[in-house]
């Protein structure tokens, strides 16, 4: 069997007001068409936002436990997080930010955080320091994030996120492609409360997401070959 995937690997996304209406208007042919929408699994919210301690790197400093990951914002750009092991106190920076360094302060501690060529190191004054990097945090939650495969073929790492300026909740699709790269792409919940979005197509077959009475479901449908054209994703290299 003839197998094709489409997959379009843009170096930036539209913005999320922008891919709403393209995605619609290109996508509505398909939506209009007779196959039916067939959910083929999906996972609680609930459940994938508790699941998102563990896809996150563990670090202790000054006797503190505190957990490191990367959330997205609506441009999809990446932001450094730290936030306490339990509790609340979060702090939240964009990648490129951090190259003028930032302060970050929780429980009598003042953190000095800075990235230089993707690792973020962290210091308590001259005492203490720790180093991250970025791409061992994607690595982390390629690894450890609820899985799920496409056709048999495309396999993401499926994970929430909540933008760090609007508090946007959604989820994060991320793959290894064969380049050895990662492709990974940030979907808002309110853009799929209505119909999926489709990230790619395996033998006359869409597949994507679709959020539904507090569930992510993935979901598929038979298609014309000719018709899909996919949203954009964003590289990242390991």
């Amino acid at each position: 069997m003839r197998i094709l995937i489409t997959l379009l690997l843009a170096a930036s996304p539209l913005c999320a007001g922008e891919w709403g209406r393209a995605e619609n208007s290109s996508a509505g042919g398909l939506l209009a068409a007779k196959a039916e929408v067939v959910t083929i699994g999906g996972a609680p919210l609930l459940d994938l936002l508790a699941a998102r301690d563990q896809v996150s790197q563990p670090l202790e400093i000054g006797g503190v436990k505190f957990l490191a990951t990367v959330v997205f914002d609506a441009n999809w750009d990446t932001w450094f997080l730290l936030k306490p092991a339990s509790g609340l106190g979060a702090g939240a920076w964009k990648e490129t930010d951090l190259a003028a360094g930032a302060v970050y302060r929780y429980s009598g501690l003042e953190l000095y955080i800075k990235a230089e060529k993707g690792v973020v190191r962290i210091d308590r004054g001259t005492e203490e320091s720790k180093e991250v990097s970025i791409n061992s945090l994607f690595d982390k939650l390629y690894a450890d994030a609820m899985k799920v495969t496409f056709g048999g073929l495309v396999t993401y790492a499926v994970f929430r996120n909540l933008e760090p300026l609007s508090e946007e909740e959604g989820t994060v699709t991320l793959r290894l492609g064969s380049d050895g790269l990662y492709y990974y792409s940030v979907t808002r919940d309110s853009l799929v409360a209505a119909a999926p979005r489709w990230l790619l197509a395996v033998n006359g077959v869409l597949y994507g997401l679709l959020v539904q009475d507090g569930s992510l479901l993935f979901v598929s449908k038979k298609i014309d070959l000719a018709k899909p054209a996919p949203p954009a994703e964003r590289v990242r290299a390991r």
